[in-house]
Protein backbone atom coordinates (compact mmCIF):
# COMPACT_ATOMS: atom_id res chain seq x y z
CA UNK A 1 0.00 0.00 0.00
CA UNK A 2 1.06 3.02 -0.46
CA UNK A 3 -0.04 6.00 1.73
CA UNK A 4 0.75 9.91 1.12
CA UNK A 5 2.98 11.42 4.31
CA UNK A 6 4.41 14.89 5.28
CA UNK A 7 8.52 15.10 4.92
CA UNK A 8 10.44 17.39 7.02
CA UNK A 9 14.19 18.34 7.07
CA UNK A 10 16.00 18.16 3.81
CA UNK A 11 13.53 16.52 1.70
CA UNK A 12 11.23 18.68 2.78
CA UNK A 13 12.32 21.77 0.87
CA UNK A 14 10.79 19.38 -2.20
CA UNK A 15 7.48 19.79 -0.24
CA UNK A 16 7.16 23.72 -1.25
CA UNK A 17 6.85 22.07 -4.93
CA UNK A 18 2.81 22.03 -5.41
CA UNK A 19 3.61 19.39 -8.08
CA UNK A 20 5.53 17.06 -5.61
CA UNK A 21 4.40 14.81 -2.87
CA UNK A 22 5.61 12.22 -0.81
CA UNK A 23 4.57 8.50 -0.80
CA UNK A 24 5.42 6.03 1.79
CA UNK A 25 5.78 1.96 1.26
CA UNK A 26 3.29 0.12 3.66
CA UNK A 27 3.52 -3.28 3.89
CA UNK A 28 5.71 -6.11 2.73
CA UNK A 29 6.49 -5.68 -0.93
CA UNK A 30 7.31 -9.01 -3.03
CA UNK A 31 10.54 -9.09 -4.65
CA UNK A 32 11.57 -8.12 -7.92
CA UNK A 33 14.11 -6.02 -9.89
CA UNK A 34 12.78 -2.74 -8.45
CA UNK A 35 14.71 -3.88 -5.08
CA UNK A 36 11.43 -2.39 -2.91
CA UNK A 37 11.52 -2.59 0.83
CA UNK A 38 8.59 -1.49 3.54
CA UNK A 39 9.25 1.83 4.71
CA UNK A 40 10.74 3.30 1.12
CA UNK A 41 9.57 6.70 1.07
CA UNK A 42 8.93 7.81 -3.20
CA UNK A 43 8.87 11.54 -4.08
CA UNK A 44 6.61 11.95 -6.93
CA UNK A 45 6.02 14.41 -8.94
CA UNK A 46 2.99 15.39 -10.64
CA UNK A 47 2.11 17.05 -14.45
CA UNK A 48 5.59 15.77 -16.35
CA UNK A 49 5.76 14.35 -19.06
CA UNK A 50 5.93 10.03 -18.59
CA UNK A 51 8.82 8.23 -20.70
CA UNK A 52 9.09 4.50 -21.09
CA UNK A 53 11.54 3.54 -18.30
CA UNK A 54 10.14 5.76 -15.90
CA UNK A 55 8.71 4.21 -12.72
CA UNK A 56 5.43 6.09 -12.27
CA UNK A 57 2.03 5.70 -9.45
CA UNK A 58 -0.57 4.71 -11.70
CA UNK A 59 -4.35 5.05 -9.82
CA UNK A 60 -8.33 5.25 -10.62
CA UNK A 61 -7.94 8.85 -9.21
CA UNK A 62 -8.76 6.97 -5.72
CA UNK A 63 -6.14 7.07 -3.42
CA UNK A 64 -6.45 3.22 -2.23
CA UNK A 65 -6.11 2.05 -6.10
CA UNK A 66 -2.53 3.62 -5.77
CA UNK A 67 0.01 1.74 -7.09
CA UNK A 68 3.72 1.30 -8.56
CA UNK A 69 4.31 0.28 -12.12
CA UNK A 70 7.48 0.83 -14.95
CA UNK A 71 6.20 2.10 -18.25
CA UNK A 72 7.04 -0.14 -20.74
CA UNK A 73 8.13 0.64 -24.56
CA UNK A 74 4.58 0.49 -25.95
CA UNK A 75 3.60 2.79 -22.51
CA UNK A 76 1.29 0.06 -20.93
CA UNK A 77 2.50 -0.83 -17.30
CA UNK A 78 4.63 -3.08 -16.27
CA UNK A 79 3.34 -3.76 -12.22
CA UNK A 80 6.34 -3.56 -9.05
CA UNK A 81 6.69 -4.54 -5.93
CA UNK A 82 3.78 -7.11 -5.64
CA UNK A 83 1.58 -4.24 -6.84
CA UNK A 84 -1.19 -5.54 -9.12
CA UNK A 85 -1.68 -3.49 -12.93
CA UNK A 86 -4.37 -1.53 -13.54
CA UNK A 87 -7.48 -3.81 -14.35
CA UNK A 88 -8.15 -3.47 -18.37
CA UNK A 89 -11.99 -2.47 -17.59
CA UNK A 90 -10.89 0.67 -15.32
CA UNK A 91 -9.83 3.68 -16.64
CA UNK A 92 -5.94 4.00 -14.95
CA UNK A 93 -4.02 7.33 -15.12
CA UNK A 94 -0.74 8.30 -14.34
CA UNK A 95 -0.77 10.29 -10.80
CA UNK A 96 2.67 11.27 -11.21
CA UNK A 97 6.82 10.07 -12.11
CA UNK A 98 9.00 8.89 -8.82
CA UNK A 99 11.52 11.37 -9.05
CA UNK A 100 13.40 10.43 -5.84
CA UNK A 101 13.42 7.25 -3.35
CA UNK A 102 14.44 7.79 0.51
CA UNK A 103 15.64 4.58 2.68
CA UNK A 104 16.88 5.00 6.29
CA UNK A 105 19.29 2.44 6.69
CA UNK A 106 19.95 0.76 10.57
CA UNK A 107 23.36 -0.18 11.41
CA UNK A 108 24.36 -3.84 10.00
CA UNK A 109 21.76 -3.36 7.22
CA UNK A 110 22.87 -4.09 3.16
CA UNK A 111 23.43 -0.53 1.58
CA UNK A 112 22.68 -2.64 -1.54
CA UNK A 113 19.81 -1.20 -3.64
Amino acid sequence: MLEEIEMDGKAGQFSGNKNTFFLALRGAPSEDEEQLREGDVFAITEGVDVEAGDLVVWWTGVERTMALARVQDDFSFKAVGGFMGPPERLSAEVRGVVVGRLRHFEPGQSQEA
